[in-house]
């Protein structure tokens, strides 16, 4: 299957940031997040695509195969992003499935493999969060000491530098509040399990503006070699980085601040979650008519967002606890060429990815 994605033209693009979703898709975001567990498990309308191949005639002819990711580029992909070491296991191909009313929807269940997760999650979590270049949701309201920097020269693996190198509850590495008056002071634990939402690699995201400010990070050059590994038609110079607890959610948006018009491919790690995409608006007929699609994603998952569905409204609906995979499940323990003194520090955090899914967006944002 041919995922290359159409040229940039930036003149084809009229989107609001500022726009305010439609009511139907807020409608279907609150009643995923507040669905019990065993309804969720047994709803029809929540589209798993790991279970592909027990789904029922209705499913089957709403979702198409659409080729696959051939193993052997998988498997090239994840020894370049591995600094060229061999994988340990055997890679399958990845089925691509598109769904038959979402054009431009496109999911590829288990497209990482699982000693890929726990280096994806190692670097972005371990190196990435830990780098002071790379924005955070807590810079504007903190003071944070970052572990010092390593020089590179003398790194003997690229995780050296973590904030998971403290302890839970250390007064040394308070994040200190810029006013006093307006927040309390945070520790390890607090910082990394309940307060930590987001970061942004390469070009730096502005929340609040809605758009892309003027200066930019290096993409981590690692991750770049996976993505367009994967997808060659994506060039990434962005990842939103979204880290989401047990009741973590995302609100409904739309990803229209990039200047181009390239796929986006956004990876999961860590426990599953509901995803959900929708077109037309309310009240709205024919094409137009209100649709909502729900997906459940696992560790390993990626979607890809392309044409029509790339501009669409979508949200993360909920995380679902319990269901980080056993692979990454005891994270940061097992975190690939720790020292002795490394894995020491890190069974102080065993167990964090247990509660915790971690989604990346990656994309193109200049023509």
């Amino acid at each position: 299957m041919d995922l290359t994605t159409a040229a940039c033209n930036k003149a084809s693009m009229h989107h609001d940031t500022y726009a305010q979703p439609p009511m139907f898709i807020q409608k279907a975001h609150w009643m995923y997040q507040t669905m019990r567990k065993t309804e969720l498990e047994s709803d029809q309308n929540v589209f798993d695509l790991g279970k592909h191949q027990s789904f029922t005639d209705e499913q089957k002819r709403l979702w198409k195969p659409a080729g696959c990711v051939s193993a052997s580029q998988i498997e090239a992909a994840c020894i370049a992003y591995n600094d060229d070491q061999p994988l340990l296991h055997p890679v399958k191909d990845a089925p691509i499935f598109e769904h038959r009313d979402f054009p431009g929807l496109r999911v590829i269940p288990g497209l990482l493999p699982p000693e890929t997760q726990i280096l994806f999650t190692s670097c972005l979590m371990h190196r990435d969060l830990a780098n002071p270049a790379h924005k955070i949701n807590l810079q504007a309201d903190y003071n944070i000491s970052y572990p010092p920097q390593i020089n590179s020269n003398a790194k003997s693996h690229r995780f050296n530098t973590s904030f998971f190198a403290r302890d839970r509850a250390a007064t040394a590495d308070l994040l200190l509040p810029r006013l006093a008056e307006n927040h309390k002071p945070l520790n390890n634990e607090q910082f990394l399990y309940t307060k930590l939402r987001w970061l942004t690699l390469g070009e730096q995201y502005d929340w609040p503006t809605r758009s892309y400010a003027k200066h930019a990070t290096n993409f981590p050059e690692d991750l770049s070699k996976l993505v367009t590994g994967l997808f060659p038609h994506i060039q990434p110079e962005s990842g939103v980085v979204l880290i989401y607890g047990a009741k973590g959610f995302m609100p409904v948006h739309r990803d229209v601040s990039e200047q181009c018009e390239r796929a986006l491919a956004s990876f999961s790690v860590g426990c599953d979650g509901i995803f959900i995409l929708a077109r037309g608006e309310d009240g709205g007929e024919g094409e137009a008519a209100p649709r909502t699609l729900a997906i459940r994603v696992h560790s390993g998952d990626c979607v890809h967002l392309d044409g029509e569905a790339r501009w669409a409204w979508h949200a993360m609906a909920r995380t679902i606890p319990g269901t980080c995979p056993s692979h990454l499940a005891s994270w940061p323990v097992g975190t690939p060429a720790a020292t002795p003194e490394e894995e020491k520090e890190y069974k102080k955090w065993k167990g964090y990815m247990g509660t915790k899914r971690i989604n990346v967006s990656c994309r193109q944002v200049w023509d």
